[in-house]
């Protein structure tokens, strides 16, 4: 509950400020660039815990709890009192002007679907791959594919998509991989064939993820950004709660029933339900004040 909690303070107003330092037009970038950092740190937080947990488990703790006081006091220390939105607003106007932009709440409540998708691998791919390869050690080498896929191919495939892609085609193409990586999934009697089913996955949300997040930093408002981050993780919240609880109900109601592609089969269904409701939002004119605000000089 207290990490979920400081992920919570956290986040958001991390998302806020990159809208608040950068342009548009170098926005998708940067944004894939704290991707590819987000992945470095995670392959070295899993090497470093690896090895410190042959020793003991507290070491693990405490290595991990003095990393982020020590990153807790740069940001304290080296980054100063910056505003998040262009003007000081209580924090209930914040919340009534997110909630007022209909398309923006229908976004991130769409993208609970995505975040059905995207918890399977911490939950059911796991397992599959753990069974499949008869050891646990398998599931650190999906795990590892993750970061070579983010590590090589996250920035230079948002370079190169962001010249002849919109937003919405990123995200609706990685969408339409990871949808299709898992609803094949049942076809895949070998551990090899898992695993390219699994890289087709990390390779849809390498397409996707820059796009998501790049979009919903260009739906704020200026006025409140802060608010509209903070709305923004509410899809994640309930996409995941939603594909951890019913995604293991699932899996188990599937090997009761003796038929085990039925979860796969539903995560398919979620996933091209999630791609119609986004295409649908995606050929609504984008209101014009968003991208006037958006053009707004940074102070």
């Amino acid at each position: 509950v207290l990490s979920g909690l400081g992920g919570m303070l956290f986040d958001p107003p991390r998302s806020a400020l990159i809208i608040k330092f950068t342009t548009p037009q170098e926005r998708g970038r940067f944004i894939s660039l704290m991707m590819v950092q987000d992945s470095a740190g995670a392959v070295l937080g899993a090497l470093l815990g690896s090895w410190l947990l042959s020793y003991n488990f507290q070491w693990v703790c405490w290595t991990a709890a003095a990393l982020f006081c020590l990153a807790a006091l740069c940001n304290a220390l080296l980054l100063p009192a910056y505003r998040l939105s262009l003007r000081r607003l209580p924090m209930r106007v914040g919340m009534h002007e997110v909630l007022q932009d209909r398309r923006f709440v229908w976004f991130v409540l769409t993208l609970s679907g995505y975040f059905v998708l995207g918890v399977q691998v911490m939950l059911m791919l796991p397992i599959l791959v753990k069974e499949m390869a008869g050891s646990a050690q398998a599931v650190g080498w999906m795990y590892m594919l993750d970061s070579a896929i983010a590590l090589s191919l996250l920035y230079p495939l948002a370079r190169w998509s962001e010249k002849r892609f919109s937003l919405p085609a990123r995200l609706m193409a990685g969408l339409s991989l990871m949808t299709l990586a898992l609803v094949l999934v049942p076809l895949a009697h070998h551990l090899l064939a898992l695993f390219i089913l699994i890289g087709v996955f990390y390779l849809g949300c390498s397409i996707a993820e820059p796009a998501r997040e790049t979009l919903i930093t260009s739906l704020a408002n200026p006025n409140a950004r802060g608010s509209y981050m903070g709305l923004s993780r509410i899809g994640l919240a309930l996409g995941g709660m939603a594909g951890y609880l019913g995604g293991g109900w699932l899996f188990d109601l599937g090997r009761h029933s003796d038929w085990p592609a039925l979860p796969w089969l539903i995560l398919g269904l979620v996933g091209v339900l999630t791609l119609l409701a986004l295409a649908w939002q995606f050929r609504r004119p984008r209101p014009s004040k968003l991208a006037e605000l958006d053009a707004y000089p940074v102070t």
